[in-house]
């Protein structure tokens, strides 16, 4: 008696989840150019750095989601990290607070 693999029984017309590695490339790159001209927008030093750093954020979570394949994995493990990312807030916070000059 012969065995169906999974491909076999999914039929023709199921096609495999298609996960957007090139897309995500292509927005933290845009992401990345975006970084790099936010000195050159003239704003005052503590908006630059709030805005380097929601930048940042926005790249590190595309790269924990996709490239380190969180984004498939179960919610349970996927919240661990949050834990981790509310220290570097906390951190953030303070270092901000301490570098505005009067």
């Amino acid at each position: 008696m012969a065995t169906a693999t999974a491909t076999e029984t999914a039929g023709p017309h199921k096609e495999a989840r298609k996960r957007p590695y090139v897309v995500v490339f292509g927005i933290l790159a845009v992401v990345t150019l975006a970084e790099l001209n936010v000195y050159g927008l003239g704003i005052p030093h503590l908006e630059t750095i709030t805005i380097l750093v929601v930048l940042a954020t926005i790249k590190a979570s595309l790269v924990v989601a996709y490239y380190m394949h969180l984004r498939y994995e179960p919610r349970w493990i996927a919240l661990i990290p949050l834990g981790g990312l509310a220290l570097v807030a906390v951190l953030v916070a303070a270092l901000t607070a301490t570098s505005v000059h009067p």
